[in-house]
């Protein structure tokens, strides 16, 4: 069987188990169990019964159907049959398949000073979510990088586009940008879906395999790519741009106000999940995520909301860090949500540099929470040391609280 990774929809009365019983058994077989048929699922599973809501939602987006009994009963490719409007075709899971059933991680770029050299080829470095797309006959999935975050139904517009695109892997970042041409975490935010999507790799390309291809050659396809396209796909859809002088975009960054950079080696190979020394960010503006470990009341304004938030990373060794307080950015609806985070009996690292009074004021919640947060330097190195001035600019939903590393 192949449901590792698939998301996957069960209807009608399925033999011998309860819904929830279904349900459970295919998530221990690694399935992402999905309650309505959608652009993203990858198959529709069927018992005794099946109403014809979703059946017919699986003929109009061409999802592959199978019994729940032939998807139990077989050790070779699982038979289905692809609903799509001209009717019903046979075939087996594997050669109908329309997304990747596993985890695409992102190549990341390991913080450092800038490299120069004739080998290195910089960007700007953008400010929204990270987002591996893949395209397959017309079906559009678009993954967080930490694979919990499914993009295509939170950005319609962006998912619509892609699926003009031949067959393909790319990644980018979905971002918000003002008519500067610069990208606002927070207006991505608050962006009720309308965002654009920046490409800056292209892993595959109808079947072909780009990753052990140089930097240089994937980008020339990209571009390729993208230029072939009507204009109300590059009206959402863009590549990029790559600059040869990294001094002059570092100093255009600064004076622009933005994040920083990202340095690439031109003969760098797709190392999926893999942070190394081939690519290297360069921050200006510190900006990063951080975990939620806790809030106290807010005043005033901010009565019955949080007032400021208690925040928090992993150290190499697993142990949470302490990185101080925010209690500035954002909106009441926003401090107000993090009331509602379920809370803890205690805190989930040594409270030691905490008073009494303090603690009393302290809501400890479980360290689940991840939040974006700039500031303008660390009080001290190491684990000891605490954020300065910091504003709070939204909720990750993208990244996993185990990720969440100190980055400068």
């Amino acid at each position: 069987m192949l449901l590792e990774g698939r998301k996957v929809v069960v209807t009608g009365i399925v033999p011998g188990h309860s819904r929830a019983q279904a349900e459970t058994k295919l998530r221990e077989h690694g399935a992402v169990v999905q309650s309505a048929v959608g652009q993203t699922t990858d198959l529709l599973i069927v018992g005794a019964k099946v109403g014809k809501v979703k059946t017919d939602k699986a003929r109009a987006l061409g999802v592959p159907v199978i019994d729940w009994t032939d998807l139990w009963n077989t050790t070779e490719a699982v038979p289905v049959t692809v609903v799509t409007e001209n009717g019903a075709q046979p075939g087996t899971l594997e050669g109908n398949t329309v997304s990747v059933a596993r985890q695409v991680g992102p190549m990341l770029a390991l913080g450092a000073d800038m490299p120069t050299g004739e080998d290195w080829v910089y960007e700007v470095k953008w400010d929204g979510y990270r987002c591996v797309a893949t395209v397959v006959d017309g079906r559009v999935t678009m993954q967080s990088r930490a694979g919990g975050t499914q993009y295509a139904d939170q950005f319609p517009q962006i998912a619509k586009q892609l699926a003009h695109l031949p067959d393909c892997i790319i990644d980018g970042e979905i971002v918000v940008v003002d008519g500067n041409g610069h990208s606002s975490f927070s207006k991505l935010i608050a962006s009720n879906g309308k965002a654009s999507f920046i490409l800056f790799d292209l892993l595959e390309l109808d079947g072909l395999d780009l990753r052990s291809a140089p930097l240089t050659t994937r980008r020339e396809a990209l571009d390729y790519l993208v230029n072939a396209q009507a204009a109300a796909v590059k009206k959402v859809i863009a590549v990029s741009p790559m600059f040869d002088d990294g001094e002059m975009l570092l100093e255009k960054c600064r004076d622009e106000g933005l994040e920083g950079l990202v340095a690439k080696r031109r003969s760098s190979r797709y190392q999926e999940g893999k942070r190394g020394s081939e690519w290297i960010k360069v921050k200006i503006r510190n900006e990063q995520e951080f975990i939620v470990l806790g809030w106290r009341p807010g005043e005033g304004k901010r009565s019955g909301a949080a007032g400021s938030l208690l925040l928090g990373y992993y150290d190499d060794d697993g142990d949470l860090c302490y990185a101080g307080s925010v209690g500035t950015g954002g909106d009441y609806a926003l401090w107000e949500s993090f009331t509602r985070i379920a809370g803890t009996d205690g805190p989930a690292l040594n409270p030691a540099g905490f008073s009494p009074a303090e603690l009393k004021t302290i809501t400890w919640v479980k360290p689940l929470v991840v939040v974006q947060v700039q500031f303008q330097r660390w009080t001290a190195d190491g684990p000891d040391g605490c954020l300065w001035h910091p504003a709070l600019l939204g909720v990750r939903t993208d990244k996993k609280a185990s990720e969440v590393r100190r980055e400068s």
